[in-house]
């Protein structure tokens, strides 16, 4: 007898849960535990390879020395304002474009371009006229004035007996032809004697260039 009142009790249990109608809250109240059990191990293996993983695989290593990731924070921070501080050190270094200082520094750099342009020119010109001789025209004073781009040559020539004056001339009509020459003055030619009786003939020229 009792053992058949269990078997109908089971019978009644079963027809009760297989007749259960299925809700939400039917389905919540079967698989709560479950969900809770499933989320307490996700979150313990998170929070496990976040201090324990996480950290060996995002080691770097900078110059030497290994970071972590909030190291490395930090090392950014400090590499930012390293880079703040030299950016504002190299700016006062700076001139602003309308700075009169900066306008002079242009101006500057374009008056030594005229000066190395115009001597190199010259040089040329004493150059092709004697080609192996360094002795026969000599320039002793070299002076360029950029507020007026005028030039003033000073020197003389020599070691040609008395053809100085002659090849005087002859150097200064080759400067003239020197497209960057504007005009040309020149002292008057003269033939001096050494004492060794040797002549030479000084010169002093003045250049307008462009």
């Amino acid at each position: 007898m009792v053992f058949c009142a269990i078997i109908k009790g089971n019978q009644n249990k079963y027809f009760f849960m297989k007749h259960m109608p299925h809700t939400f809250g039917n389905i919540a109240r079967r698989t709560a535990f479950s969900f809770f059990l499933f989320a307490m191990v996700l979150a313990a293996l998170l929070t496990l390879s976040w201090y324990v993983l996480v950290p060996e695989l995002t080691r770097v290593e900078v110059r030497g020395n290994v970071f972590g990731i909030s190291e490395l924070k930090s090392y950014k921070h400090d590499l930012e304002s390293q880079i703040f501080a030299l950016e504002g050190e190299r700016s006062s270094y700076l001139l602003p474009v309308d700075d009169d200082l900066y306008e002079r520094l242009k101006s500057l750099k374009k008056d030594r371009t005229k000066y190395q342009e115009l001597r190199t020119a010259i040089t040329k010109v004493v150059q092709d006229m004697f080609p192996d001789r360094r002795d026969i025209i000599q320039i002793t004073n070299f002076h360029f004035n950029g507020a007026t781009s005028i030039a003033e040559i000073r020197g003389s020539v020599r070691n040609v007996g008395p053809r100085s004056m002659t090849v005087l001339a002859e150097f200064v009509e080759a400067i003239d032809r020197i497209p960057m020459i504007i005009s040309i003055e020149s002292s008057r030619y003269v033939r001096q004697e050494n004492e060794d009786g040797t002549f030479y003939s000084p010169f002093t020229i003045h250049l307008k260039i462009r």
